[in-house]
């Protein structure tokens, strides 16, 4: 079914077999996607990808870097000043972590190119969904409307309540919603990526808000510095020799 921008699945999910969630059909067979949860480490996620899985993580700086990773040798430190990664290559982990900040998960299916970005609003407000397009496009010629993207689960409109000057950097998704003004940080980011190409019939969104189901999510607004973080990752299965 086509979807506009801001439409979600709340059944894009399912549950993985040793905890945590993958995303449902998305955006094929070669390429898993998925997050882990309160309850789930990162290595029960991970050994569902199968043996010999390496991982490379953004260091995330709330910027709007981006970073190709391609011929990569065994395990990698952190990703210095990026919170986007890109990569083609098969049995490459791609890894953020968020507790309110939105996963964006990018993919050309087709081709086994994939992409994952932590995007907080200095990220959005920074232009970084756009940056991740043109990353692709000048790394892989890819294609904007051929991108598959995802949203995992993040801070919503519901929860997100701002201050005023939010309206001058995000327009139209800051409204007053029962007294509070609140922002959409997911609408916004759609619109960003819309401009860029990518085509919204191609967007998959979970609809999921951390801060409004916090026995499964963590939520930093819910809960402060303290809490944990959930972990994305983004894989292409068809390794090549």
């Amino acid at each position: 079914m086509p979807r506009t921008p801001g439409a979600s699945d709340p059944g894009a999910l399912r549950a993985g077999a040793r905890g945590g969630w993958w995303f449902r059909r998305w955006p094929g067979p070669g390429i898993a996607a998925g997050l882990t949860d309160r309850h789930t480490p990162l290595e029960r996620l991970v050994d569902e990808l199968g043996p010999g899985v390496r991982t490379a993580q953004a260091e995330q700086v709330h910027g709007a870097s981006v970073a190709v990773l391609n011929r990569i040798e065994g395990q990698v430190p952190p990703i210095a000043g990026c919170d986007g990664l890109w990569t083609a290559e098969g049995g490459l982990a791609l890894l953020i972590r968020t507790a309110d900040c939105l996963p964006l998960y990018f993919a050309e299916p087709r081709r086994g190119i994939a992409g994952l970005a932590h995007v907080g609003w200095r990220g959005l407000r920074a232009g970084l969904p756009a940056r991740m397009v043109s990353a692709g496009m000048a790394a892989y010629r890819l294609i904007p409307e051929d991108l598959a993207v995802a949203v995992g689960p993040a801070i919503r409109a519901c929860c997100y309540e701002v201050g005023a000057e939010f309206a001058a950097l995000f327009g139209p998704h800051v409204r007053r919603r029962n007294g509070r003004l609140t922002c959409d940080l997911v609408g916004a980011a759609l619109e960003q990526l819309a401009r860029c190409g990518v085509r919204p019939a191609r967007v998959l969104d979970s609809g999921l808000c951390t801060a409004c189901s916090p026995r499964r999510w963590f939520s930093l607004r819910r809960e402060g510095q303290a809490t944990g973080r959930l972990v994305s990752v983004i894989m292409i299965k068809n390794m090549t020799e």
